[in-house]
């Protein structure tokens, strides 16, 4: 009967201590293995070449450049027969040879943090961008292999203590990179393993962390390694308009705020409340003619931004038809909305853009270097926001003498209509009757009855809460029965930001775009049909946002609807003569009226001008006096000058500078995950390192399959395996524990390392 082997289990703690330089140098030093009880030969002082070789050996192994190590023997002459092997080691010199692994993914890592984590400003262009996506994949490799590095140290460990290791654990080094290896067998089987608690728990835990990290610091390498084209901080500065608060956005408008040149059509200034109207029917018009009508079906086209200009700055006035998703709610389900920027501060932050970008070709700032310039006011800014809701109705001649009924203001709450006087005299919304005039009186609306007429009808706000002003618009007609359309018309200064987007190369205009600060205050039920809500710029609903009511006189509000020259016809008849595609009279009456107020609200003001002497420096070259950039671009205080005590009820508004380009910094949700993931590799990776610094212990043995194959086939058959040559689909091979023994035979002359599976008791 054939002898068993006799094994020796193998333990950390009694690892041979090695002698220096020479634990795994062959043939002299490599006696013996990890659990032998013979003693180390006498061997000679190793020669020069001999301690190159050795420390060459064990960096190219740790890197995984084995092949050069082959090369390297060959080339020199040592012999290339297998000798007995050291399993593990215990020198902190090899040790940390064996950590080089970890040096560069690691030293990458960090640089990658700290630059992104203090910021760094590139300029407009970065030369081989594309490059950067090759070196974050060869990141990631690198940092995948010390992750292998790592889990295989510690299974190591786990496989040479008293429990063994779970044969479903031995190879998860070389498994990081496959997400399914998360729900496999392999790994399950280590939690249904007969190891205590604590190690289960432990080796499941590396495991998992590990594919996790393998998963992840790539991409997260990527996203801190490629620079990221976006707006960086660019100074700051206060500047100063020379017109009170109330005076730029007042809340009682009236026609004293008009210029009297107004009143002459051809004299309409920026400064007046029609001003840019051409430009709305202009839009409109082209807006028509976007998609042919035979292609439209049931596609509705809205009107959405209209340029307009104030002195220096390209605004935007956005209009919107918007539904509304309660369909019991009493008032109309469908309302127009229209903003616009300011005009007046609008051409402020202009003038401040355009002395921004001057200050940029003197002062040799790395912002030289951008795509665009944006000047940002986002504080103690406000715009108009217009609303506007339209019904009709019908006048059946001279005597009749009904009162008329306006529409509820869209967003009203119960509480607001509880005095109201409320009706259905609309068919299609409730209404408000309104007896401060009857339809008789409307009748004597002056104008031709073959054009659109309107009368402005001041509503109070008992119980017309949340109004601004009303609107009787009389339909062209040729006969006695007259078709109207009663509007109710709210406006507000809402809390906005403002921005001035200015290209330095480009001479011109200057554009401004705006946003909604307090988006809080925006109601869920508002829906906006061809746009997302949380980009709309108008989601709103009023009265409930903006918070500051404007309150319309009609000795303002008849300014909006002047007598143009050119056609002997008024502005709203020319307007309406559009016939938006797919919208009813009420409707576009709607979305003009909405887009007119708001357009007229903007330019009130347009007197204030930017106020202040400029810090200055003197141009070395033209001797000139120029902006202080420097002064400016790094936010050390304001660029203007102005008296305090003139300035102290001048409007005073924070404007924040950015460039376009590319730069490292943390600005988002991505780049703060990302440095979170590459911190926690970081951290696992020094834990290791102080480890293996710390005991000296380190190993490269089995770090292949071809390695692991080898001593499977230098192992005694066992029984616990019997079946599973062509594959395994019993979770209990799994759970079986296995560690590395050492095997001598009878005569205690040969001995050799072996896989033996089953517990310690059996």
């Amino acid at each position: 009967m054939e002898e068993k082997p006799r094994f020796e289990e193998v333990e950390i703690a009694s690892i041979q201590w090695s002698l220096p330089y020479l634990e795994s140098w062959e043939p002299t030093s490599s006696w013996g293995s990890v659990g032998s009880d013979k003693p180390l030969p006498e061997v000679p002082e190793p020669t020069k070449l001999q301690r190159l070789a050795d420390y060459l050996t064990t960096t190219l192994r740790a890197l995984g450049l084995n092949l050069f190590v082959y090369f390297f023997k060959r080339y020199y002459g040592f012999d290339m027969d297998e000798r007995p092997k050291i399993a593990f080691h215990r020198n902190r010199g090899k040790a940390l040879f064996r950590s080089l692994i970890h040096v560069l993914p690691f030293t990458v890592a960090m640089i990658e943090i700290i630059i992104n984590w203090r910021g760094w400003y590139l300029g407009a262009d970065v030369n081989g961008l594309s490059y950067f996506q090759f070196a974050a994949k060869l990141h990631e490799m690198a940092m995948q292999s010390s992750l292998a590095v790592i889990v295989f140290s510690y299974m190591r460990s786990e496989l040479f203590s008293g429990s063994g290791l779970p044969i479903g654990a031995m190879l998860s080094g070389l498994q990081l990179t496959q997400v399914s290896y998360l729900w496999s067998m392999e790994l399950w089987g280590i939690g249904l393993s007969t190891l205590s608690i604590r190690r289960k728990l432990g080796i499941m835990a590396m495991i998992v962390l590990a594919v996790m990290l393998a998963s992840t610091t790539g991409p997260s390498s990527a996203v801190l390694m490629i620079p990221r084209l976006g707006y960086w901080p660019a100074g700051s500065t206060h500047i100063w308009m020379n017109i009170t608060s109330e005076g730029l956005w007042p809340s009682n408008v009236d026609g004293s705020l008009v210029p009297a040149s107004c009143s002459q059509a051809p004299n309409i200034s920026n400064a007046c409340p029609s001003s840019e109207w051409k430009s709305m029917h202009e839009f409109f018009t082209l807006s028509n003619q976007m998609i042919p009508n035979p292609y439209m079906g049931g596609f509705s086209v809205t009107p959405y931004s209209v340029q307009v200009t104030g002195r220096t700055a390209l605004r935007q006035l956005i209009i919107q038809h918007q539904y509304y998703r309660n369909m019991s709610a009493p008032y109309d389900q469908q309302a127009a909305k229209a903003t616009s920027q300011h005009a007046a501060v609008a051409d402020a932050l202009s003038t401040t853009g355009s002395l921004w970008s001057m200050a940029l070709e003197f002062s040799g700032s790395k912002f030289s270097n951008l795509r665009d310039g944006v000047q940002t006011i986002s504080n103690s800014y406000y715009q108009p926001y217009t609303l506007a809701s339209c019904g009709s109705d019908v006048i059946e001649g001279r005597e009749d003498n009904r009162p008329v009924s306006f529409p509820i203001p869209p967003g009203s709450s119960p509480a607001m209509l509880s005095k109201a006087n409320i009706s259905m005299e609309l068919p299609e919304m409730m209404t408000i009757a309104y007896p401060g005039i009857d339809r008789s009186e409307i009748l004597q609306t002056p104008g031709p009855t073959s054009d659109y007429r309107i009368k402005w009808v001041e509503l109070p706000q008992d119980p017309f809460n949340g109004t601004s002003i009303g609107a009787v618009i009389l339909e062209p007609t040729k006969n006695s029965t007259q078709r109207i359309m009663l509007c109710n018309l709210s406006a507000a200064w809402g809390s906005s930001s403002i921005n001035i987007s200015s290209f330095p190369a480009a001479s011109g205009t200057n554009v401004a775009t705006s946003s909604i600060v307090d988006t809080s205050s925006k109601l869920p039920r508002a829906r906006d049909y061809g746009q997302n809500q949380a980009d709309s710029v108008i989601t709103y609903d009023l009265p409930l946002f903006p918070q500051r009511l404007i309150n319309i006189r009609e000795s303002w509000a008849r300014y909006l609807n002047p007598i143009d020259p050119s056609s002997n016809r008024s502005v709203l008849s020319s307007l309406m003569e559009v016939k938006l595609i797919h919208k009813n009279d009420t409707t576009s009456a709607a979305i003009m009226l909405a887009g007119l107020l708001a357009n007229g609200l903007s330019r009130i003001g347009l007197d204030g001008q930017l106020q202040g002497d400029l810090r200055t420096v003197t141009d070395p070259v033209t001797m000139r006096p120029v902006a202080d950039g420097a002064y400016w671009f790094a936010g050390k205080g304001d660029i203007f000058k102005v008296d305090p005590q003139q300035a102290k009820n001048w409007v005073k508004l924070l404007v924040q500078s950015a460039a376009e380009g590319y730069a490292y910094n943390i600005s988002g949700l991505a780049p703060k995950v990302t440095i979170t993931i590459l911190l926690v590799y970081c951290f696992l990776t020094v834990l290791h390192l102080f480890y293996t610094t710390l005991t000296g212990i380190s190993s490269t043995s089995w770090d292949s399959i071809s390695e692991f194959m080898v001593l499977a086939v230098n192992s005694s058959p066992t029984e616990k395996l019997r079946n599973t040559c062509a594959g395994i689909i019993s979770m209990n091979i799994y759970k079986l524990p296995v560690r590395v023994l050492t095997s001598r035979d009878e005569a205690d002359e040969d001995e050799h390392l072996e896989l033996v599976f089953g517990s310690v008791d059996e």
